[in-house]
C-alpha cells in the first residue's frame, strides 16, 4: 500500500512539474521588419530575454518591401511588425502597393521619429543636381517617399516635373539602385547611409530636420489578432517598452548588440550610430508614439497620397490602449 501511495505521489509530482513547465513555455511570435539599426530595441528584447520574460518567444525576419510585408501579415504568416507608420495609413486607405480586404493593421508603439537620410550618388553634390534624374522609393505613394517629395519641394524641386521616380522596395533595394545608377537619390536608413557616406556618397539632409516632428517606423499588429491574443499583445508591448528604456540607459551594452548585428563598422562608427539612434529624431523614448509626428504624416499624405483632401483622424491608424494597459501593468 505504501509503495502504491508513494508511486501515486511521484506520478502526481511529475504531472505537476510537467504542467508547470508547459505553462511556462513562451508563446511563439513571428515578427517582420525592414533592415537597419532601428531594429536595435527589438534585437535587445530578443538577446536580453525581455520577450521571454513576458512569456513570448519572438523570431524576426526581414521583408524585401512593404507590399510583401503587409501581404504576409494579412495572410497570418507574421503576428507583429515594425514598419513605416505612413505604410499603415496608405494600406488602411487602400492606397498601398497591394489591396487587402478587411485590412486592420494599427500602430501600437513607436520605433523612431524619422531616422533617415536623403542620400545621393557621389556626383549629386547638391539638391539641384537631381533635376532631370531619378529617385528611388519603396512604394510611390507610401512610406518615406512622401518625405522625400516634401524635402525636394522645400528645395524648389517639384514632383512630376523635375525628376523621375522608381519603386524598388526596401532600404537594401534602394541602395542597390544607387550603386547601379538606376537612381541617383533615395531616402536611406542607418547604418546604410553612414556606410555609404564613407564610400563617397552624399548625405544631403536628415529627414527629421527637414520635415519637423515625424513618426517614422511603428510597431504594428492586426486588431483582430490582438483581440484573440490579448495576453500576447500586452506582453509584446511591455517587452518593447522595456527594450527602448534599456537602450537609452546602456550605451556600451547596446553598442555590443549593434556590433553583433551590424557588420563592417568600426567601434567609433558604432558609437556614433548609437548616438544618432538616441539623439534627435531617433528612437522613441519608452516606445511612445509621436502623435505630433503622426499629424505631420497625415498632412503629407493629404498632399502626396492618392486621395487628396482633409486630414483624417489619427485614431483610425493608432491603438494606444494596448500600450496604456501595458504601462499600467494590466
Amino acid at each position: 500500500m505504501n509503495r502504491m501511495i508513494s508511486g501515486l505521489a511521484l506520478a502526481a509530482a511529475m504531472a505537476l512539474t510537467t504542467g508547470a513547465a508547459f505553462a511556462q513555455t513562451p508563446t511563439p511570435i513571428r515578427m517582420i521588419s525592414f533592415g537597419g539599426a532601428t531594429n536595435l530595441p527589438a534585437w535587445v528584447a530578443v538577446e536580453k530575454g525581455l520577450f521571454e520574460k513576458e512569456g513570448v518567444k519572438v523570431t524576426m525576419d526581414q521583408t524585401p518591401g512593404s507590399a510583401e510585408q503587409f501581404r504576409d501579415i494579412m495572410a497570418g504568416k507574421y503576428d507583429f511588425a515594425s514598419t513605416a507608420f505612413d505604410n499603415i495609413v496608405a494600406y488602411t486607405e487602400g492606397q498601398g502597393a497591394a489591396k487587402f480586404d478587411n485590412f486592420d493593421v494599427v500602430a501600437i508603439l513607436g520605433v523612431h521619429s524619422g531616422l533617415n537620410s536623403v542620400l545621393s550618388r557621389p556626383e549629386i553634390k547638391k539638391f539641384d543636381d537631381i533635376k532631370g534624374k531619378t529617385v528611388s522609393v519603396d512604394a510611390v505613394t507610401s512610406g518615406y517617399a512622401t518625405v522625400l517629395y516634401q524635402i525636394l519641394q522645400n528645395k524648389g524641386i517639384l514632383k512630376d516635373r523635375d525628376y523621375k521616380i522608381i519603386s524598388v522596395g526596401s532600404t537594401e533595394a534602394r541602395m542597390k539602385s544607387l550603386r547601379e545608377n538606376a537612381a541617383q537619390m533615395a531616402i536611406i536608413a542607418s547604418p546604410q547611409d553612414l556606410q555609404a557616406k564613407a564610400e563617397g556618397y552624399n548625405i544631403l539632409a536628415e529627414a527629421s530636420v527637414e520635415v519637423g516632428a515625424y513618426q517614422g517606423s511603428a510597431y504594428a499588429l492586426r486588431k483582430s489578432w490582438a483581440k484573440d491574443h490579448e495576453k500576447e499583445a500586452l506582453a509584446l508591448a511591455r517587452a518593447i517598452m522595456a527594450a527602448h528604456e534599456w537602450v537609452f540607459a546602456n550605451k556600451q551594452a547596446a553598442v555590443e548588440v549593434l556590433k553583433t548585428r551590424t557588420k563592417g563598422m568600426s567601434d567609433a562608427d558604432l558609437s556614433a550610430l548609437y548616438d544618432r539612434l538616441t539623439g534627435p529624431g531617433g528612437l522613441n523614448k519608452g516606445a511612445a508614439i509621436n502623435m505630433e509626428g503622426v499629424g505631420t504624416i497625415l498632412k503629407l499624405r493629404s498632399v502626396y497620397g492618392e486621395a487628396k483632401g482633409p486630414v483624417p483622424d489619427p485614431k483610425k491608424y493608432v491603438d494606444l490602449s494596448i500600450a496604456e494597459r501595458a504601462r499600467a501593468g494590466k
